[in-house]
């Protein structure tokens, strides 16, 4: 019995009448962005309904939305006061990490 190779795309496929993919995409992998910001002075992290909101000064106020809360590295000092965090460490880094549309917040001391 003879195989009709025009329906597999020039290739025997295990299936009668199958198509075999030749040329596809490679699917992506996920794209990871990091952004960071060295704040002097201090800055405020505050509850809101989207998420968290880590605002300061440098020198015009500067403001972040993130949707889970940020994590703070233990030698940090911060103050909380119901929904806000006021961080009283006067030497901070944060660092954004964006992945799938999710950007996660970390913050340690310089």
């Amino acid at each position: 019995m003879p195989i009709d190779l025009s329906l597999c795309g020039g290739f025997r496929c295990a299936k009668r009448g199958s198509k075999m993919r030749l040329f596809g995409r490679k699917k992506k992998e996920p794209k990871v962005q990091e952004m960071s910001y060295e704040i002097f002075g201090g800055f405020t992290i505050k509850k809101v309904p989207s998420g968290y909101e880590i605002t300061w000064r440098s020198p015009n106020i500067t403001t972040l939305n993130v949707r889970s809360e940020p994590i703070i590295d233990e030698e940090v000092q911060v103050k909380r006061e119901g929904d806000t965090i006021q961080v009283l460490t006067t030497e901070c880094k944060l660092k954004l990490i964006t992945e799938n549309g999710d950007t996660k917040a970390y913050i340690s001391k310089i």
